[in-house]
This record gives C-alpha cells, sequence and structure tokens, in this order.
C-alpha cells in the first residue's frame, strides 16, 4: 500500500506515552523532595559547598538523566507523530487523485441510445441514464420470458441474468461465455432462448456490451475504498469522511447501476469485505429506486428517505 514498509508505529506510540507518564511523576516527586528536604532547603545565608556539590550531583545524576529519558522519549514520540501525519497525507493524496480519475472517466463517456431511432449520444454522466434504461429493459424482458416460458428463475438468477447480459453484451461466442460466468444451476435453454429473443429486437440494443466503457470505473471505485479501509493510521472517522466525499460524487443513475454491479457476481470482494454497509455506499439512493429490487433487503444502512 505504502511506497515502503513500516512498523506499527500506532502501537509504539502508545507505549511511549505509557511510558512518559511514569517518568514525569518520579521527575516531578523527586524534585518536591529535593526541595523540601531538610538537608537542601534552609534559610541560613551561609551558603554550604559541600552540600551545594552533593545536590549538583544528585540533580545531574538522577534527575537530570530522568529528565533526558524524558527529552529522547518526546523526540521518538514527535517523529513517530510526523511520519504518521506523512502517511495519512500520502493516502490522502492518493485518494484525491483516484477521485479525480473517477471524474476523467465519467466525463469521457460517451454512448449512444439503446433506442436505434434516437440519433443524439449522451455524454458524462448522462451516460448513466442510458445504462439504467438498458437494464431496465432487460429486467422487464427477463421477467416477461420467467413468466410465459415458465422458468421459475428466482430474484437473484433473474439478476444474475440480466448484468452478465448488460454488461458482457452479446456476440456469437456469449452463450458459451456466459453459462462459464454464471456459478449457479441456470438451464442452458433458458440462456438460449434469452439470447435468440434479444437478438430479434433490432429497435433497441439491449444485448450490446459495456465492459469497455464501464470496466475502470469499477475498478477505480472499488481500488479507491480499499486503499482508505486498509490505512492503518486514518481514523475511523477519517475513512468514513473520504469516503462520504467521494460518495457524494455519484449521481442517482450511478448508485442505480451500482447497485445491481453489486448484487451480480462482480460484487462479491465488495460484500466480502462489507464495504457497502460500512461506508454506507448506498446511502444516497432514491426509495424504490432500483424496481423490485430493495436495497434494504441486501444492506442494512440508514438510507437518507428514511432519515
Amino acid at each position: 500500500m505504502y511506497p515502503f514498509k513500516v512498523p506499527n508505529l500506532l502501537v509504539l506510540k502508545k507505549i511511549i506515552l505509557i511510558l512518559f507518564v511514569p517518568l514525569f511523576i518520579i521527575a516531578g516527586v523527586s524534585f518536591i523532595y529535593i526541595i523540601f528536604n531538610k538537608a537542601y532547603f534552609n534559610t541560613s545565608c551561609i551558603i554550604d559547598t559541600k552540600l551545594a556539590s552533593e545536590f549538583e550531583n544528585f540533580f545531574g545524576g538522577y534527575v537530570g538523566v530522568l529528565l533526558s529519558i524524558l527529552s529522547t522519549f518526546l523526540l521518538i514520540y514527535t517523529i513517530i507523530d510526523q511520519h504518521i501525519e506523512k502517511q495519512k497525507e500520502w493516502t490522502t493524496d492518493k485518494f484525491y487523485k483516484m477521485l479525480e480519475f473517477h471524474n476523467n472517466i465519467v466525463n469521457q463517456l460517451s454512448v449512444s441510445h439503446i433506442d436505434t431511432r434516437k440519433k443524439e449520444r449522451s455524454n458524462g454522466r448522462r451516460a448513466f441514464v442510458i445504462f439504467k434504461i438498458q437494464i431496465i429493459h432487460l429486467l422487464e424482458l427477463i421477467e416477461s420470458l420467467n413468466t410465459k416460458e415458465k422458468w421459475n428463475l428466482d430474484k437473484e438468477q433473474k439478476l444474475h441474468i440480466v448484468y452478465m447480459i448488460f454488461y458482457y453484451g452479446i456476440d456469437k461466442k456469449w452463450v458459451e461465455f456466459l453459462q462459464d460466468k454464471i456459478k449457479e444451476d441456470i438451464d442452458f435453454n433458458i440462456i438460449l432462448k434469452g439470447v435468440e429473443i434479444i437478438k430479434k429486437r433490432r429497435k433497441f440494443e439491449l444485448g450490446r456490451t459495456n465492459q469497455t466503457s464501464l470496466s475502470a470505473y469499477f475498478r477505480n471505485m472499488y481500488n479507491l475504498i480499499k486503499l482508505v479501509d486498509n490505512d492503518k493510521y486514518l481514523s475511523k472517522e477519517e475513512k468514513k469522511s473520504l469516503i462520504t466525499i467521494y460518495r457524494a460524487q455519484l449521481s442517482n443513475p450511478e448508485l442505480y447501476v451500482l447497485f445491481f454491479n453489486l448484487r451480480s457476481y462482480f460484487g462479491k470482494k465488495w460484500n466480502d469485505n462489507k464495504y457497502v454497509e460500512r461506508y454506507e455506499f448506498l446511502k444516497n439512493i432514491p426509495k424504490d429506486y432500483c424496481g423490485g429490487y430493495n436495497p434494504e433487503d441486501y444492506y442494512k444502512i440508514e438510507y437518507d428517505y428514511n432519515e
């Protein structure tokens, strides 16, 4: 994660703090003892040179050593604290560079409408509106076929098929490729039937691929969150603050596509690491926004619409 390997400085910092307190107390008690000891403290104007010499040797040899130790620990503490702040700064700087890269990816998006009669292109975040429309049409198609053909697919199976079509698209090798990607038991004939019907619907490009547009987008998103989550020096509050800044960049159509990505096979790492719930990544998604799929059924988050 970092350009070089570092020890666990947070533990060392705590050890130094633990040692610093008792040494400070010992030094303070020793000084008080010297001040109020009758051998050293009197009101006479005559200076006892022998006693003064003994006091100097005692102070320099005992209290002075304690103060030197305290100064050394304080110096080490300062160096450690500065090093931790540098590591935090390194992570934060990289976070903002990846955030900038995220926005560059979004700004460079340009897709045509899935309705072949509409010739205009959608650029930037508007592209996610087209992505959303494509997923909606695919969900409606698979749902219709599931009822008509009596496939008895459950919600998760339908979602997996839809998102695989949406992401990878359809070509002559598509069926075999998708069958390999879908890990659960889905009848091969179901895949064939869906492909043939999608190919016949020439008015809508439901089977076009989107992986070229979205692969770098989601890869950067995952690695950005992983970068922050794995940092040993950022506090939980600091991590959540950074992820909140990132979350604020996402439009509603982006959250829609993200939800289906998370619930497909692509979301396994996200879900295993509990990134969505830990950082409330879908917190801003509108209520009933994902059709028949409710994010609340999958992620226990304080959604904005419930506050």
